[in-house]
């Protein structure tokens, strides 16, 4: 009994975090970021063709901000009043984004991330597709 607990308890890791971001990728975070699509765990999706607002992410030794900005025809944002810290954790062979705001705390497991895209699965299974932000004067 003893011994199928651990095997259960292995499996359960290994499923759960087969695919862990690189440590050093975990910087790649930093900059602004739109909602691409997101994932729902009865199969449903929502796709995100034009954002309002986009997320401003700031990570230095694994603590930071997130912030909601509005972009601008001219290149700037504008910065809303609330910022979220937000701190990265290396738990059970996961990352996990922590967020605390002036209301709640959530946290977020790390999927994946890249130069060009991150992912991340909320408590409730919602995965959510972030991709990197192109301003308006870039784009073609």
């Amino acid at each position: 009994m003893k011994n199928y607990f651990c095997l259960v308890l292995l499996t359960t890791v290994l499923i759960s975090c087969t695919s862990k971001p690189k440590k050093e990728d975990i910087s790649k975070l930093n900059g602004y970021w739109e909602i691409e699509k997101v994932a729902f765990p009865d199969g449903n999706k929502k796709e995100y063709n034009v954002n309002e607002s986009i997320d401003l992410i700031s990570i230095k030794d694994n603590k930071g901000i997130r912030q909601k900005v509005a972009p601008q025809l001219d290149g700037s944002y504008l910065k809303g009043i609330l910022q979220d810290n937000i701190r990265i954790v290396d738990s059970a062979d996961c990352f996990y984004l922590k967020t605390n705001s002036k209301f709640t705390k959530w946290e977020e497991k790390i999927l994946s991330v890249s130069d060009e895209s991150f992912v991340l699965e909320n408590e409730a299974k919602i995965v959510y597709h972030y991709k990197k932000f192109v301003p308006y004067e870039k784009r073609k």
